[in-house]
């Protein structure tokens, strides 16, 4: 039975199959010599006349690991298992330096795509910011006027004035005024019930007409500029004069007149100019005017008013133009018409003041201003 070959290990290579043996030449049979019987005392057997050849040994069996070139001796190599550790070794270095270099090349490219879109960013979010706010602010003008306006009855004290009540004064407002403190310099019964005041025009006695001075102060709280197209002042009721009590401080002389004045009596009461010399009324004023208001800028504007033939309540009324857009803004005495009479033929009660002497009495009769 032929020898068993050797099994290889797992992942061993195949060995080098051997050569192929030539054939041996077989010795020629040897004639068979009788051999006697070994005596007992013979210890050693004799050898044969001739020995046989010996036989070929077989080849070897091919090392587990594959071959590999001789190694010199002087420079010996380290195992396989080494170097395979040693270039594993050096391919995760040369990986996490490509993987390291491949990162910080990512941030810097990244920081820059992100400073320019923040950049971007930023300035689309200031604009829509920006037109946040003012579209807020315009919202809330719109809840609110225009313009802010206060307005309140104005004299100067240098001019000559008068108090008229639709009724004669009462006893105890009639010694009130007669025999009260006596007034200082302006005084006067504003605090008597209904009683209208205004700024007395009077020639050689007589007096010819009363005016109602009003101050407006404005103050712009648009988003824009706010343009004053026109003033006019709107009669709300109309009717015939007071002349119940009239009640009469003079002067040195008569005031300058104002450059804005309204007539009550006329339908269409526009804001026109006053003729300095007879109080006489001109053209449209807002006709050679121009009244702009910015935002927080105030104005103010001082207009006098007046009716021959009746006793009005009224209010200011200003055209406003917001950049296109029309607006009316009316103006009153704090939620109340401003009140203005004509004067009467005659009047039950009157009474003229000396600023020394205080009230006196001077019966009925026609409106007489006396100093």
């Amino acid at each position: 039975m032929p020898p068993r070959k050797p099994r290889r290990a797992k992942g061993q290579r195949r060995p080098a199959e051997p050569p192929p043996q030539q054939p041996q030449p077989q010795p020629q049979p040897q004639p068979t010599v009788p051999q006697s019987e070994p005596s007992a005392d013979r210890r050693h057997p004799e050898p044969p006349a001739t020995p046989p050849p010996p036989a070929t040994p077989p080849p070897p069996a091919a090392p587990p690991q594959s071959a590999a070139p001789p190694q010199s001796a002087a420079a010996p190599q380290p195992p396989a298992d080494e170097q395979s550790e040693a270039g594993a070794d050096r391919s995760t270095r040369r990986k996490l330096l490509l993987a390291a270099g491949g990162t910080a090349a990512s941030a810097v490219i990244g920081a820059v795509i992100g400073a320019v879109a923040n950049r971007i960013t930023s300035s689309e979010q200031a604009v829509r910011d920006d037109r946040a706010v003012e579209q807020a602010k315009r919202t809330e003008a719109q809840r609110k006027p225009p313009i802010a306006a206060n307005a309140y009855y104005y004299n100067r004290s240098n001019e000559a004035v008068a108090w008229i009540l639709p009724v004669p004064l009462t006893g105890d407002q009639r010694q009130q005024l007669l025999h009260g403190p006596r007034p200082l310099d302006g005084e006067g019964p504003e605090g008597f019930p209904d009683v209208v005041y205004g700024v007395a025009r009077s020639t050689h006695g007589p007096v010819t007409r009363l005016l109602t001075r009003i101050r407006i102060s404005v103050i712009g709280q648009w988003t824009g500029p706010v343009f004053v197209r026109q003033i006019r002042a709107r009669v709300l009721k109309r009717s015939a004069p007071m002349s119940g009590a009239l009640l009469y401080r003079g002067s040195e002389g008569d005031g300058e007149p104002l450059k804005i004045g309204f007539d009550l009596d006329d339908p269409e009461s526009i804001a026109r100019m006053i003729n300095p010399q007879d109080d006489t009324l001109g053209p449209a004023y807002m006709d050679s005017r121009t009244l702009t208001l910015t935002p927080g800028e105030p104005l103010t504007i001082d207009v006098q008013a007046y009716s021959d033939r009746s006793y009005c309540e009224w209010v200011a009324e200003l055209e406003l133009d917001l950049q296109g857009e029309k607006r009316l803004q009316v103006i009153d005495d704090h939620g109340r018409p401003f009140r203005s009479t004509g004067l009467a033929p005659r009047y039950q009660d009157r009474y003229y003041v000396h600023l020394i002497n205080g009230w006196t009495a001077d019966g009925a009769g026609p409106p007489v201003g006396k100093k």
